[in-house]
């Protein structure tokens, strides 16, 4: 399983959840972290390695997962891959995004971001774990 390809699939898809959370989170729904400034810490080289970080921790979580259950299972096209990351989607990012908008006070349209955010890195997630598993 620790072959040079499942550390390729884990590099790709770190690289991958960093840059699409740049672009939903960081960009295209940042502006409605203004709407409650009391909830946000400061951002700043720290915080987004930290970020960085986590991106590879669940790239290789990610992998893991997949290599297992595509080990059990098979996948048998490029759309096995897309569906297993939408499940994983619907079954752990989802309830989390959701709880959290529950008890922190998160701006709606930037929960909303969130989840859209996390269903285009699972799916890419799946998709690039097919392509290189």
């Amino acid at each position: 399983m620790l072959s040079g390809m499942f550390f390729l699939a884990v590099v790709l898809i770190g690289i991958s959840i960093t840059v699409i959370q740049w672009f939903f989170v960081g960009f295209l729904f940042h502006k409605y972290q203004a709407l409650t400034p009391s909830t946000w810490r400061k951002e700043g080289p720290r915080s987004y390695a930290a970020s960085s970080l986590l991106a590879f921790v669940f790239a290789c979580l990610f992998t893991i997962v997949f290599y297992l259950w595509k080990s059990k299972y098979g996948v048998p096209d490029v759309l096995g891959g897309v569906e297993f990351g939408a499940l994983c989607w619907l079954t752990f990012s989802i309830p989390a995004e959701l709880g959290s908008a529950i008890y922190v006070n998160f701006s709606r349209m930037f929960t909303v971001g969130k989840c859209i955010s996390s269903l285009f890195e699972y799916v890419v997630a799946g998709v690039i774990a097919f392509l290189v598993l």
